[in-house]
């Protein structure tokens, strides 16, 4: 009886600790970002920091973009 109680102890302890690790590794907070460019190029990122939404998406859309256009930020959410 006490072997079958600490078996489903720790069958539960288990299943919380999984369940705190997927919580754990799912950002909290996400930013998305879309540029375009003067030629009608565009691109977007996302990241957990807003700066760094906003520089892969600037990157995104000057890799479609030919030199001398330019890439603007268009929203980021």
């Amino acid at each position: 009886m006490k072997a079958i109680r600490i078996a489903l102890a720790l069958v539960g302890g288990l299943s919380v600790l999984g369940s705190l690790a997927i919580v754990a590794s799912a950002p909290a907070e996400a930013w998305y970002c879309t540029a375009r460019g003067t030629t009608g190029a565009s691109g977007w990122g996302t990241a957990a920091y807003i700066a760094t939404a906003k520089g892969i998406a600037l990157r995104e859309c000057a890799v479609r973009t030919p030199r001398g256009a330019a890439c603007y930020i268009m929203y980021c959410r």
